[in-house]
């Protein structure tokens, strides 16, 4: 069995809100058993939180946190 990772992503605010493994490529589609409002995105890269812009994953920017010296 070959698994291809999947990110569902909400139409709504076109963001990936679920990583799921397919036996198959069901680029595009609603997945059986979803909402009308998610598409499975077959990719290897996305993950929870990122956006899906014309027809695209595109990462989240990752957000480097400085902790304040002195603080509790």
């Amino acid at each position: 069995m070959n698994l291809i990772k999947h990110c569902i992503v909400d139409t709504t605010t076109n963001l990936v809100v679920n990583i799921i493994d397919y036996e198959t490529n069901i680029t595009n589609q609603v997945p059986l058993g979803l909402e009308f409002n998610l598409l499975a995105i077959a990719s290897d890269i996305g993950g929870i939180g990122d956006s899906y812009i014309n027809g695209v994953i595109v990462p989240s920017p990752i957000i480097e946190i400085t902790p304040v010296q002195g603080a509790v």
